[in-house]
C-alpha cells in the first residue's frame, strides 16, 4: 500500500479541488493546486477495479474491503471518473449508477450541480468498476464542516488492497 496526505484545514466550508491521475505506476495526487507525484508499489501496472467505486461512503458492511471509516457529510460537485460526469448520470437516474441513502442534487450555495451526502452512515453513490484498465482519472471538488470522512473507496482485484481518499483530522489522504 502507498499512502499520501495533502491539504490542511479542509473542513473550512470552502470548496476544495481534488484530482487523482494514475497511469501504470505513476500517480499524480492534487489537492487545491498542490500536487504530489509518486509511484505505486508492487509488481502490477494495472489498476483492476472489480468492485464498484463508492463516492461519499462505503457500501453495505460485509462486502470485501469494508473499512470502519465515517462516511462523508458535505457536498461534492464536478465529479468525473475517466471523463464521465458521475453526478449527471446519477441525476438522470442512469442504470449504471446506484444512489443509496439520503442524497440530494443541491447544496446550500449551488454553483454547478453538486450532490450532498446528508447522513454520515448510509449515503453514497456506486459506479461499476472497470477491470483491466491501465489509467485512472478521478476529479471533484468538495466542501464539508467535518474533519473526517470517506470520499472515495474501491477494492482492487487480485488482493491488491483498496483505493481510498478520505479526510482525517481535516487533511486529505490517498491510499492506493
Amino acid at each position: 500500500h502507498t499512502s499520501v496526505t495533502l491539504g490542511s484545514l479542509l473542513d473550512d466550508q470552502h470548496w476544495h479541488s481534488v484530482l487523482i491521475e494514475r497511469f501504470n505506476k505513476q500517480v499524480n495526487f492534487t489537492v487545491d493546486k498542490n500536487t504530489q507525484h509518486f509511484r505505486t508499489k508492487g509488481d502490477s501496472d494495472h489498476l483492476d477495479i472489480d468492485y464498484e467505486l463508492s463516492f461519499g461512503g462505503i457500501p453495505v458492511p460485509g462486502k470485501p474491503g469494508t473499512f470502519q471509516r465515517k462516511n462523508f457529510h458535505g457536498c461534492i460537485e464536478n465529479l468525473y471518473y475517466n471523463g464521465v460526469n458521475v453526478i449527471d448520470l446519477a441525476k438522470r437516474r442512469k442504470p449504471q449508477i446506484y444512489t443509496v441513502g439520503n442524497v440530494t442534487f443541491s447544496c446550500s450555495e449551488p454553483q454547478i450541480v453538486p450532490i450532498t451526502f446528508i447522513s454520515t452512515n448510509r449515503s453514497y453513490l456506486l459506479l461499476p468498476g472497470t477491470p483491466q484498465i491501465d489509467g485512472l482519472s478521478v476529479s471533484f471538488q468538495f466542501r464539508t464542516w467535518n474533519k473526517d470522512g470517506l470520499l472515495l473507496f474501491t477494492e482492487l482485484s487480485e488482493n491488491s488492497g483498496p483505493l481510498l481518499v478520505y479526510l482525517r483530522g481535516g487533511r486529505l489522504t490517498l491510499l492506493i
